[in-house]
């Protein structure tokens, strides 16, 4: 694997100063989330709101929603705000990435730490599912367990206009925040009213819906391109 990325006139579409700063919110985005798994045991008890902002995913948004019912706080606008940095904005960054270094990403010739960030097995199956379903994927991805980074890589090296996909992104991502901390504000009121085991419940409901949904992306990737699309 090569050390510098290799790019194509085509690849140059994207200014360097975007380029350089797109790299950089892909490093911050790759290595905060990252840094912040040995403090996850405290701050899921003591600080949520951080954690959300650190590692924004939907079972911390979850939680958030259940502390919010169960003990007042921190309530639904300060996970919002502390989701958008790394859940959304930072997204972008990675359509930017894919779309300045796509024959890189596209023939697995970039540094490997493109590749760690954009892994090539995940991007891959982003690439099948968005050539069959459009920038919608956006939208239903962020319901399910597929790395938004990831299909905003694969999007921005395909032809889909930079806008289209980012605000089905966007919409995407404030239905999956909507959804996480709706279930969290729900098993909150349960395990005030019914206890834990229905709490259980209804976080393993969750979990199998979105497990679902995830069936269902992988299954579409994988479909061979020769069989009738009956959805269309």
């Amino acid at each position: 694997m090569t050390t510098v990325p290799t790019r194509t006139e085509r690849d140059a579409d994207v200014g360097l100063l975007w380029r350089r700063l797109a790299l950089a919110a892909v490093i911050v985005r790759f290595a905060i989330p990252l840094a912040a798994v040995p403090l996850i045991p405290f701050l899921i008890r003591d600080n949520i709101t951080l954690l959300v902002l650190l590692r924004p995913q939907k079972e911390f948004v979850l939680v958030g929603g259940g502390q919010t019912r169960y003990l007042g706080e921190p309530g639904v606008l300060p996970l919002l705000l502390a989701y958008l940095p790394l859940g959304v904005l930072a997204v972008s960054a990675f359509f930017v990435v894919g779309r300045a270094y796509r024959t890189a990403l596209r023939e697995q010739a970039g540094p490997a730490w493109l590749h760690r960030a954009i892994p090539p097995r995940q991007f891959e199956l982003a690439q099948r599912v968005l050539a069959r379903r459009g920038p919608i994927i956006a939208v239903i991805g962020r319901l399910a367990a597929m790395p938004p980074t990831v299909l905003a890589a694969a999007a921005g090296t395909s032809d889909v206009a930079p806008r289209r996909y980012l605000l089905a992104d966007a919409i995407g991502a404030v239905l999956g925040f909507g959804m996480a901390a709706g279930v969290g504000l729900a098993l909150g009121r349960a395990y005030e009213e019914g206890g834990v085991w229905l709490t259980v419940v209804g976080v393993a409901l969750f979990v199998a819906m979105i497990g679902l949904i995830t069936w269902w992306i992988r299954r579409e990737a994988e479909r061979d391109e020769t069989q009738p699309d009956n959805a269309a």
